[in-house]
């Protein structure tokens, strides 16, 4: 009995291997592999830049930066048709990060939902942006 589970030991192995690297490859909620690292600064009501061009299943790390040293901004991006729901707080002088995979082509907006009572919001004075999502296989 002892020399039949030596025997099956190393395919019991490989086989629980195999099963583990198919569940972390292709498990709902991993994030697919960077493909892209793109800078965003936010400051002075503006997103710089104000356009970000990606391909529909690219993986995109955005990199968010507040330049401004005492306004809190916010990265706002609602695309359900796109598969994208963000909404990442980014305090006055600090960087987030966020991966976004849109999945369906289109231009989407992205803005900063912060709000003074009684002020504009920072959407209406101007910091709002758009991502454009090529299909997938475009140049």
């Amino acid at each position: 009995m002892d020399r039949l589970i030596a025997r099956q030991s190393p395919l019991v192995i490989t086989l629980t291997g195999m099963l583990f690297t198919g569940f972390v490859l292709f498990a709902p909620g991993v994030p697919a592999a960077v493909t892209r690292i793109m800078p965003v600064k936010m400051g002075d009501y503006r997103f710089n830049p104000d356009t970000i061009r990606v391909k529909a299943g690219q993986t995109v790390q955005l990199e968010l930066t507040n330049t401004d040293s005492l306004t809190p901004h916010n990265f706002t991006l609602k695309a359900e048709a796109a598969g994208l729901d963000v909404d990442t707080d980014v305090s006055a002088g600090k960087t987030e990060v966020v991966n976004i995979t849109p999945l369906a082509p289109g231009s989407y907006k992205f803005y900063c939902n912060k709000k003074l009572i009684f002020m504009k919001s920072h959407r209406d004075r101007g910091m709002e942006g758009t991502l454009i999502v090529a299909p997938a296989g475009s140049e």
